[in-house]
């Protein structure tokens, strides 16, 4: 009778070892399960992983659920603190300051564990990136009030040329501005500078101002908005990256526009105050004589680099506004002068 209840006893034990066993092992799945899915939760950030850990951990035993809660918690505070810095930056980035940049270095302090060490550098170039763009807007201002000083009682004018390039006018153009050493602005159309874009450059490099004409001469009021935005935008950036710029305005199509066109973009629009009508004729001579007639300081002139007897008016042109005291300056040369720059979403026609 005793050696059975041993027996029995001894069977018992080892089917309550097995059971336990088991348990143990459950257990430990469940917690190699919470804590892939704390690494998932800190590797995607997502608050659908965060929750589902979250939910695996209350499942656990004290000890470990405690390891894991205060684990998650870290989490929760680095992207509270990164996303506390990030917001920070992306203020200052909206209105580049000094200040601006001095309170987002401070809150980037916040940002000192090994976790928020990539965020914190990609948030650092940004401060950088902005510095230089800080540091290139004072150098601008410090050349146009250089501008301002040498130009101050001088008679402006600014010619600009639209509907280019030509690949036979345009580099006439260019040689004859170049050997008279007067800067022009080139209002080009996106599909022409695709297809010549050697000459968009050209012009750039030799000193004169490239900005778009939108990119095939729409007329803009007739457009939806989305139509208005990619006509613009498709052009400015092409033109921008042909060139190596970053003009911000641009010309609308037979000088048409309305709020919609001005809203699409945080592009300038630049018209004229001179109008040549160029293209009505097929001589020079009418061209010359109307700059000649309607010139004036501070005039903007509308002219098209696309016709022949346009590009062969310049000469005289020039040679006559010259005789007249009138120095010749880029669009946005005359605009700062004048204006004092030029504003997103307005529309500047010189004077």
């Amino acid at each position: 009778m005793g050696l059975l209840l041993i027996v029995v006893a001894g069977v018992g034990a080892y089917y309550y070892g097995q059971e336990v066993h088991k348990q143990n092992i459950a257990y430990e799945k469940k917690v190699a399960k919470a804590e892939k899915a704390k690494e998932l939760a800190y590797s995607s950030r997502k608050t659908s992983d965060i929750d589902g850990a979250k939910k695996l951990i209350v499942e656990l035993h004290d000890k470990d659920k405690t390891s894991l809660s205060k684990s998650m918690t870290q989490l929760i505070n680095y992207l509270a603190d990164i996303d506390k810095v990030s917001k920070a930056v992306a203020k200052e980035h909206e209105n580049i300051t000094e200040d601006g940049i001095k309170e987002a270095e401070k809150e980037l302090e916040l940002l000192n564990a090994s976790y928020e060490k990539t965020d914190k550098e990609k948030l650092m170039k940004q401060l950088d990136a902005d510095k230089q763009v800080l540091a290139e807007r004072k150098k601008e201002a410090e050349q146009v009030a250089k501008m301002k000083d040498e130009l101050a009682n001088q008679k402006l004018i600014a010619l600009t040329f639209d509907d280019g390039p030509n690949p036979v006018t345009t580099p006439q153009l260019l040689k004859t501005l170049s050997a008279a050493n007067v800067p022009a602005t080139f209002f080009a159309l996106g599909e022409e500078a695709k297809a010549y874009p050697n000459i968009i450059k050209e012009e750039a490099d030799k000193g004169n101002e490239v900005a778009s004409h939108t990119w095939d001469h729409k007329d803009l009021v007739t457009l939806s908005a989305e139509q208005q935005k990619e006509e613009i935008e498709s052009a400015n950036q092409l033109v921008n990256q042909i060139t190596g710029k970053n003009v911000t305005f641009f010309r609308p199509p037979y000088g048409s526009y309305n709020k919609s066109v001005l809203s699409q973009t945080n592009l300038s629009a630049v018209n004229w105050s001179v109008d040549t009508n160029d293209w009505r004729y097929r001589t020079s001579a009418p061209v010359v004589q109307n700059v000649s007639t309607y010139a004036h300081d501070g005039a903007i002139i509308l002219m098209h680099d696309i016709h022949q007897w346009s590009v062969d008016a310049v000469p005289q042109i020039i040679q006559n506004l010259k005789a007249q005291g009138y120095t010749f300056v880029t669009v946005s040369t005359l605009l700062a002068v004048r204006d004092g720059g030029m504003k997103p979403q307005q529309v500047y026609f010189g004077r």
